[in-house]
């Protein structure tokens, strides 16, 4: 509860002073507070901080005439709206900070979920693909309709006045590699992918690896061991990502036999020598995704993910150039991956058709008869974290559903 930077710092902070001493109470709070967090309170970007600013009916001795000032705060379970989404990047950089204590006192990969889906949406949309631009806050929708000036400018600026952010998003972006990788106690623990290598020790040997990957965009992960303590048997330990639901494992070639569970790790153990080759090719497939019925302001619409990445739509990928708005999405629409660049920066977009509503006009209107939307049109989806780097534009994470 209250304002979200200070809040995720400080359970960042208790994580830490429980990593010390190992009392209890703090980590059954802790839990507690990450339930809330995860299963009621943050976007699907792993963003937190839905409110900007107003009173909160939760206050300390809260009394029917009495109310408290809140500021970029939680707000209650499942309050989280898309256009006027605070979001500050250094509240979803404290998420991050917050889930990586708390995978490091208990190697639970659930943990890992959210420093992951951080990372890769509400953390990197904070800054341009040019790394000159930046976003303080980061809404999931952005429509010029929206009748009311919102704190922020709609476009990325090259200075903002809050000193906290641009900062601390650069340093959060060039820390990345210290999220990749863990030392557990039966061996190497491989968190989050892509081209990397290693140089740790573990129980005093020297243990050295290189992986190459093109995830995101790609599920298959080749680790190669350089260098392996001799005669000691050692566990890679990889962590089976919560939208993984189908993998296969072999080891220089020969197919192991796992048994793939989101949100776990598959252990490989063996005395390993120098060349061997871990290969793990995870199953990336487009998933539409919905929200608890109780998060009123997405009901019958949907999300696009595919790996770590929540993708968005831009009304500059609208085919003729619509509203955003007035695209709806059918349950059986077919999403096609297809390499592009923004900006020069390489990414997987995801191109489909969509139905389109072409005499939608609210003007002047509140409430109309249903009308349906009938009207092909073809769409394409990119990356939630570079969005806004081709000037102004609409731009919206959730979209309509058509079953």
């Amino acid at each position: 509860m209250g304002h979200a930077v200070r809040a995720n710092y400080l359970y960042a902070g208790v994580a830490d002073v429980y990593a010390e001493t190992g009392e209890e109470l703090l980590m059954e709070n802790l839990e507690s507070i990450w339930r809330d967090i995860v299963f009621r309170k943050m976007y699907i970007t792993g963003a937190c901080g839905a409110l900007y600013d107003g009173t909160s009916p939760d206050g300390t001795n809260y009394e029917p005439d009495s109310i408290q000032k809140i500021h970029q705060s939680y707000g209650r379970p499942y309050q989280l709206p898309n256009s006027t989404a605070h979001n500050e990047t250094c509240a979803n950089i404290g998420n991050l900070l917050f889930n990586w204590r708390m995978f490091q006192t208990t190697g639970e990969a659930k943990y890992a979920e959210p420093i992951e889906t951080c990372m890769y949406n509400s953390i990197l949309s904070g800054i341009s693909l040019d790394g000159k631009k930046y976003f303080y806050t980061n809404p999931l929708r952005l429509s010029d309709d929206l009748p009311y000036t919102l704190r922020w400018p709609k476009e990325r600026m090259e200075y903002i006045s809050c000193f906290c952010c641009p900062p601390n998003t650069l340093r959060t972006v060039c820390q990345a590699q210290n999220y990749a990788y863990a030392v557990g106690e039966k061996g190497i623990i491989c968190n989050m992918y892509g081209g990397s290598q290693l140089k740790t020790t573990w129980n005093g040997e020297k243990i050295e690896l290189s992986q190459v990957s093109d995830y995101p965009w790609d599920g298959a992960v080749a680790i190669t061991v350089d260098r392996a303590p001799k005669k000691k048997a050692f566990a890679l330990s990889l962590r089976v990502p919560e939208w993984c639901e189908q993998a296969t494992l072999a080891v220089n070639g020969e197919p192991v036999a796992v048994n793939v569970q989101p949100n776990t790790f598959v252990d490989v153990e063996r005395v390993w020598k120098k060349g061997d080759v871990v290969s793990f090719v995870m199953d990336m497939p487009v998933r539409l995704i919905e929200s608890h019925p109780l998060l009123e302001e997405t009901r019958n619409q949907i999300a696009v993910k595919r790996g770590p990445l929540v993708y968005c739509l831009e009304n500059m990928d609208i085919e003729g150039g619509h509203k955003i708005d007035n695209v709806v999405i059918l349950a059986s629409i077919e999403l096609t991956p297809k390499k592009i660049a923004i900006e020069g920066s390489p990414i997987v977009a995801l191109e489909g058709t969509a139905l389109l509503s072409e005499k939608v006009d609210w003007e002047n209107v509140l409430y109309r008869d249903l009308t349906q939307a009938d009207q092909p049109v073809k769409i394409r989806l990119i990356p939630y974290y570079a969005w806004g780097n081709r000037g102004k534009s609409e731009m919206t994470v959730w979209m309509p559903l058509a079953r």
